[in-house]
């Protein structure tokens, strides 16, 4: 698929940010569940070693002077069942700490958000938490790590696809990454398992493991419109 054109229309990117703080922790799932999860899409899940792959990302940013944060979490997905190619992500969730963002994005655009509170932290020991009202959905933290980071500049450009078939967008998010390794025995990753979001329950019940975190301190996040 050619990312650059859609119906042989040249993308033009609605928001593109720059400056953003970024922190993702990379994982993976169960295998099966996820291929359920994405039939229903009409996608198969991107698979490494046997499990499917996900990501969680947390951003800081401005919009035209307005200061925001997000958290997304999205499933790396295939248009053939081999699952050896990165053709997008299908975005599962989304949340923003902007109540007036999270309703624009849910009207115009078509997307999954919810307004929920966002903190990270994108400097060690980096970390992610969630809150709906008071109640924490997740927290995921790094330990201090021991070894020495691998750093590289790092750009993915692609679709993000939206569930029940709504469409997608494209995205381009790049920047200088600081890469550790996720450590099960000293890292901290928590989620609510009877929050009122589906997602949390998916996590649970696909065994998601992080492997690997990203830090971006001036990263940069474009994004189109929706294209039906």
């Amino acid at each position: 698929m050619n990312n650059r054109v859609v119906s042989g229309t040249s993308i033009k990117y609605a928001a593109d940010l720059d400056n953003v703080r970024e922190v993702t922790l990379h994982g993976t799932a169960d295998l099966s569940f996820w291929k359920e999860v994405l039939r229903q899409e009409g996608f198969f899940p991107y698979q490494e070693a046997d499990r499917a792959i996900l990501s969680l990302s947390a951003i800081d940013a401005r919009w035209r002077g307005f200061k925001f944060r997000e958290f997304v979490i999205a499933v790396g997905v295939c248009y053939n069942e081999s699952g050896t190619s990165l053709d997008g992500y299908y975005l599962s969730h989304a949340f923003n700490s902007s109540k007036l963002l999270a309703f624009s994005e849910r009207v115009f655009f078509g997307t999954p958000y919810s307004q929920a509170d966002i903190q990270l932290e994108n400097k060690l020991p980096a970390f992610i938490k969630l809150y709906d009202r008071v109640e924490v959905l997740l927290h995921a933290e790094m330990a201090m790590p021991n070894a020495t980071p691998t750093v590289e500049y790092l750009e993915w450009k692609g679709p993000i696809f939206l569930p029940n078939r709504r469409g997608k967008f494209f995205v381009i998010l790049a920047g200088e990454t600081v890469i550790y390794p996720f450590l099960p025995e000293t890292d901290r990753f928590e989620i609510k398992p009877r929050s009122r979001y589906e997602i949390f329950r998916q996590l649970i019940d696909s065994d998601f493991t992080g492997s690997v975190w990203s830090l971006r301190s001036s990263a940069r996040h474009a994004k189109s419109k929706t294209y039906q």
